[in-house]
């Protein structure tokens, strides 16, 4: 019996041809290709166990494996799965570039300050923080629809949607009536020297004088009666009064360093509902445009709106971002879109907001309920593994997992984060018995970042 053992020869097998569509059945253990290993690790590849490395910027380039169309980036998820951490982490691993940039439009937070607080002081930055009805408080932020480094036409644009927000859509008349009423705004400042404010458009609109419209003469009286729904809107900005004096009644606030690598805007004071937070992201949106961006600098910005439906949800915003957005490669800009729920966005009666989400080459999709899974799903066109990956919070999509739809590539991710990102990024303190988080790896010190340089 040991005789006929010894002599015993390796099994050969034959080879065995097949399609690389047929192989993924066959080999269901061998791992997909990584995508370009360029850029800042987000976290480990979840049925391939390889790192997931990403950069929107490096994916635009032509050298790319898989080249995206657009840097934008769409993260959507309930609350508690990872959102706000993924973001974080992200921005704090990009500013190990040289030449990138960040403005946070930080809506979310608690005991009066927003969440990026904490990393804010860790990297000796001051946000910069909005008050609602606070003209006169201490640390209060103006912004100026009618700054000087706003181009003219996109301040009448500015103009048009904030009246749009308080009273609705404007007639041709009142359209009219309201660019007379800006030019005059903008002469009678450049004649007394000084930057044109919101008062000086409301003073012109209940103070007009004849103006031409083609060959005929429109009356002081007409220009007033087609001004009116226009005055009472700009009544409501610019009144000490309202609720709304303070924010945007008056030159922008001096000290806003622009050149920083990351400005954080602390909109945590002002209220999620009513007409302050879509107001803001109408100016906002092009004063970053053209104060922020610097067409000819080497400098990669990236502009992060967290519960951006106050932007998709309101037509007269989606409709300044859409353009802002559309001119992002040119611009060198990647927008990040942080949403709860795609059915916040009512995108059949908004096509601009249509438009900004197809606009977006990478989605991050984190648990939802089935429901709101199966619309995204639908919207977004995802095969059905992801479908049923993203309804599944408690093992597939638990916290910190998310499915990537990155260009054609679709991955699931599990996000990692080092103790001091841990730190940084918990957002769940206040409902916490005070248990620290594990760390995932070791401890990572950060720069601290200095006035100017990004210049």
């Amino acid at each position: 019996m040991l005789e006929m053992l010894r002599p015993q020869r390796q099994t050969r097998r034959r080879a065995l041809r097949t399609t690389t569509a047929q192989a993924c059945g066959l080999y269901p253990a061998v791992g997909a290709p990584t995508g370009d290993p360029r850029g800042v690790i987000i976290g480990r590849e979840m049925y391939s166990g390889k790192a997931f490395i990403y950069d929107p910027f490096v994916l635009y380039d032509p050298s790319a494996r898989e080249r995206l169309p657009s840097g934008h980036i769409l993260i959507l998820g309930k609350s508690g799965y990872g959102k706000s951490a993924l973001e974080k982490c992200y921005v704090l691993r990009q500013l190990r570039f040289q030449d990138r940039a960040f403005a946070v439009l930080d809506a979310q937070g608690e005991d009066g300050v927003g969440e990026w607080d904490a990393i804010a002081r860790t990297l000796g930055i001051k946000p910069i923080r909005l008050i609602y009805g606070g003209a006169d408080e201490d640390g209060a932020v103006r912004i100026n629809p009618l700054d000087p480094r706003i181009p003219s036409e996109h301040q009448f644009k500015i103009l048009c949607s904030m009246i749009e927000i308080i009273d609705g859509e404007m007639t041709a008349e009142t359209r009219f009536a309201l660019s007379v009423a800006h030019q005059v705004a903008v002469t009678a400042a450049a004649t007394a020297g000084r930057v044109p404010v919101l008062s000086d458009v409301l003073n012109a609109l209940t103070a007009p004088e004849p103006s031409d419209l083609g060959k005929k003469t429109v009356t002081a009286a007409e220009l007033g009666r087609w001004g009116r729904p226009a005055s009472l809107a700009m009544d409501e900005l610019c009144s000490p009064t309202r609720d709304l004096a303070g924010l945007f009644d008056g030159p922008t606030t001096e000290g806003i360093d622009l050149d920083a690598r990351l400005i954080v805007f602390d909109l945590t004071r002002l209220p999620r509902e009513g007409m302050a937070m879509p107001l803001l992201m109408s100016v906002i949106g092009p004063w970053l445009r053209f104060g922020w961006i610097r067409p000819h600098d080497r400098i990669k910005r990236t502009l992060i709106v967290e519960e951006a439906w106050h932007i998709l949800s309101h037509r007269p915003v989606a409709r300044l971002f859409e353009e802002f957005v559309r001119y992002g490669r040119r611009l060198g800009l990647s927008f990040m879109a942080v949403i709860h729920h795609l059915s916040d966005v009512d995108v059949d009666e908004s096509p601009e907001a249509m438009a900004i989400l197809k606009l977006t080459a990478t989605r991050v999709l984190y648990h939802l309920d089935k429901s709101d899974a199966d619309a995204t799903a639908d919207y977004l066109q995802l095969p059905a593994w992801a479908r049923e990956a993203i309804a599944d919070g408690a093992n597939v999509c638990a916290p910190g997992r998310a499915v990537w739809q990155v260009g054609g590539r679709i991955s699931l991710v599990q996000h990692i984060r080092s103790s001091t990102e841990v730190r940084l990024t918990n957002t769940n303190s206040r409902m916490s018995e005070g248990v620290a988080s594990r760390p995932t790896s070791a401890e990572a010190p950060l720069i601290a970042l200095h006035k100017g340089s990004a210049a």
